[in-house]
């Protein structure tokens, strides 16, 4: 049987995974409309979205297909 103390760890891990998902899902949102604007280069949407620039660049790939 697992103890509250387990079972609460487990759970706070379970809600923290979710959240960074979710965090990295609204960057990955915001990297794409900065993407689809054309204004800015990859290396200052990658530092204004807080994702890396291999990320920034797969999504433009991912973009024009």
């Amino acid at each position: 049987m697992m103890s509250g103390a387990l079972i609460e760890t487990e759970a706070r891990t379970i809600l923290n995974k979710g959240k960074a998902d979710g965090r990295n899902e609204t960057k990955k949102e915001t990297a794409l409309r900065m993407l689809q604007d054309g204004e800015l280069p990859m290396d200052k949407i990658a530092k204004y979205s807080g994702l890396d620039i291999t990320e920034v660049e797969l999504l433009a790939r991912i973009q024009t297909v």
